[in-house]
């Protein structure tokens, strides 16, 4: 049985290794992040002159679209577990010129930052990759000021979201396994026990509920390959050409079931959970 070090030195790993394809695919998919944003940016209240720690920011989301709603006399902090990760964030952040936010490699089970720090806590499916969930929850408690809000985004359950179901089936097929199968796993808290363990860890009028969404896409384009690369890249990299063509096929295989026409109907499903620090 794994230690939560042991998963955390595996979460290190595996983000370091996938870092440089969040960065690759972040700008073509920013229009679509900026659509799964929304139900969490609403839910957030944000307003300019806010101050924002965002968690798992990963190459930028939603720290970037968090930063421009508080203005320039906001403050943002977007952070992940490791620094590789935040090389797309700095690269686009400094694009368009988004001086109030900052970055820093930091571990959401204990926070580099002093109690009461921030208005508002937010984190794009993140939480799930914490080996102590109770404790990422105490930290977030911790730094937000009395009143403050955190939100979280999780993914609901695999078989209401086509592309992943899909691409999981695929991968298992050609290599037998998938880091679907460990405990920190994007679909840790489908089952929408995460409000449960706000309430446990302190926070005060906790709310979830299930976000659905119906994506069409064009068919005639490969259009799984960055969540390919994004969520299995490091352990397809050691497949020759002929391996990568077999699983290329499977998954567009998967997908047939969903083409009508000339465009794909797929299906996806989040559950956004909020809280307040008392006081």
């Amino acid at each position: 049985m794994p230690t939560g070090d042991d998963l955390k030195a595996l979460e290190r790993q595996d983000w370091a290794a996938r870092s440089a394809a969040w960065d690759k695919w972040s700008d073509a998919l920013a229009k679509l992040a900026e659509r799964m944003n929304a139900p969490l940016v609403e839910a957030a209240a944000l307003s300019p002159g806010l101050s924002v720690l965002d968690l798992a920011s990963g190459a930028g989301e939603p720290a970037l679209q968090i930063a421009r709603a508080v203005g320039p006399k906001g403050r943002v902090v977007a952070t992940d577990l490791v620094e590789e990760m935040l090389a797309g964030a700095k690269r686009r952040a400094s694009a368009v010129n988004l001086q109030q936010i900052e970055f820093r490699a930091a571990d959401m089970e204990a926070l580099p930052f002093p109690d009461a720090s921030f208005d508002r806590v937010t984190c794009r499916f993140g939480i799930m990759f914490a080996p102590n969930t109770e404790r990422a929850l105490a930290e977030a408690l911790r730094v937000l000021k009395p009143g403050g809000r955190a939100v979280y985004l999780v993914w609901s359950d695999m078989a209401r979201n086509s592309m992943f179901q899909v691409i999981d089936g695929a991968v298992r097929e050609l290599l037998g396994t998938s880091p679907m199968d460990r405990e920190t796993n994007p679909f840790r808290f489908a089952d929408g026990t995460l409000s449960g363990r706000m309430t446990a860890a302190g926070f005060s009028q906790v709310t979830e509920r299930a976000i659905g969404y119906s994506p069409e896409i064009d068919a005639g384009q490969p259009f799984w390959r960055p969540q390919l690369e994004m969520i299995f890249g490091d352990r397809l990299a050691d497949l020759d050409a002929a391996a990568r063509a077999a699983l290329d096929q499977r998954v567009r295989q998967g997908f047939a079931r969903y083409l009508k026409g000339s465009r794909y109907f797929l299906t996806a499903e989040t559950r956004l959970v909020t809280g307040h620090r008392p006081g």
